[in-house]
């Protein structure tokens, strides 16, 4: 998985009402439960943990074949000049 992806922080609204949830997408691929300042929680399924990772993965692969792909178009430009 893609660190920079992993390292990303997102806010999630709090389940009670309260103030948001800090955390990273990596926290949420990895985390069974997620538990706000009040005590108000988030569970996640295993199954919904794994495509979230999957997702991630795909993600982080479509990423890198387009900076590839850039790569790849700024060297043809090169010689074109």
């Amino acid at each position: 998985m893609s660190d920079n992806l992993e390292k990303e922080k997102v806010e999630l609204p709090c389940p009670g009402g309260g103030r948001e949830i800090r955390t990273t997408y990596g926290d949420l691929a990895r985390r069974s439960s997620l538990r706000s300042s009040k005590g108000h929680e988030y569970k996640f399924k295993s199954s919904d943990q794994s495509k979230f990772k999957r997702a991630m993965q795909n993600m982080s692969k479509v990423k890198d074949d387009y900076e590839d792909d850039v790569k790849d178009i700024q060297k043809e430009m090169e010689q074109l000049q």
